[in-house]
């Protein structure tokens, strides 16, 4: 019974001995990636080239990296667009970030907060991330402006119309306001699901991986860190949605994304509550 008890108390150190040295080896990594982009970057600007291949090849191998510290196996099920495109997709964790850059070459939508952030609101900018400020309504028509000068045969534009990362139980309500460009122009929307899964005796996915609630972000990637495996499953539709009515647009969307999504807790979280808009 003893030499169980130790085996388990082992076991147990192990894992916050791995979680912290894979705490410690994200931020090096990004910091490492992110200065040898911007070294290059530099010479890129001066010669009034396009910088958007260079981009996608820095966010590819960063989400590669970042898949091999924390022990992720990602599946892709479909076929990834090639640029330009536009697609949708329900929002689970940061990380749900550097999982989509290492499969599809692509810039983001993200909040305005992210901007304010020490170091990664300048890194966010320079990497070409599309900011919006969901407090402001009269901030949407600027943002839409953006994502349709964003889309270029380098690179295609990613949107989280739910607006909130969530614990995976189910797809939130799309809010339509960011489809406006969309059904303006009646693009061909392309839409995909991704879930996470951890393996056995690890902690549920929903808990470790899923980063929503007040969980601070050091404290979230060290639980993540102590999971043995996560498998990380990314869908991918067949097809492309149009429609010149954003709310319509909106709404098929959600309904063709929940068609992917499978969940990845079966049942409501009670202590969720998705953000007010």
């Amino acid at each position: 019974m003893n030499l169980v008890l130790n085996e388990s108390i082992c076991d147990r150190f192990m894992k916050k001995v791995i979680a912290a040295i894979r705490v410690i080896s994200f931020p090096v990594l990004t910091l490492l990636i992110y200065m040898f982009y911007l070294f290059i970057l530099i010479f890129i600007k001066i010669t009034g080239k396009r910088y958007e291949s260079w981009r996608n090849c820095c966010m590819r191998l960063w989400g590669k990296g970042t898949a091999k510290i924390f022990s992720m196996e990602i599946i892709v099920e479909g076929t990834p667009p090639e640029p330009p495109f536009f697609i949708v997709s329900n929002h689970l964790s940061y990380i749900d970030i550097p999982v989509y850059s290492s499969v599809i070459k692509t810039t983001f939508v993200s909040k305005a907060e992210v901007r304010g952030w020490p170091l990664v609101g300048f890194m966010a900018k320079t990497l070409g991330i599309i900011f919006i400020d969901r407090r402001k309504r009269s901030d949407v028509s600027r943002v839409n402006k953006e994502i349709s000068d964003q889309l270029n045969d380098l690179q295609g534009v990613i949107l989280f119309p739910e607006g909130t990362t969530s614990p995976g139980s189910e797809i939130l309500p799309f809010r339509a306001s960011l489809l406006q460009h969309a059904a303006e122009t009646e693009t061909d929307v392309s839409f995909a699901a991704i879930r996470y899964e951890t393996s056995e005796n690890d902690l549920s996915a929903h808990k470790s991986v899923c980063w929503w609630g007040n969980t601070p972000m050091l404290k979230h990637l060290f639980l993540m860190g102590q999971n043995k495996k996560i498998i990380t499953t990314i869908k991918i539709g067949d097809h492309t949605v149009k429609n010149s009515d954003r709310k319509a647009l909106a709404e098929e969307l959600q309904q063709q994304v929940e068609e992917l999504f499978h969940p990845v807790i079966d049942r409501p979280e009670k202590s969720f509550e998705p953000l007010k808009f």
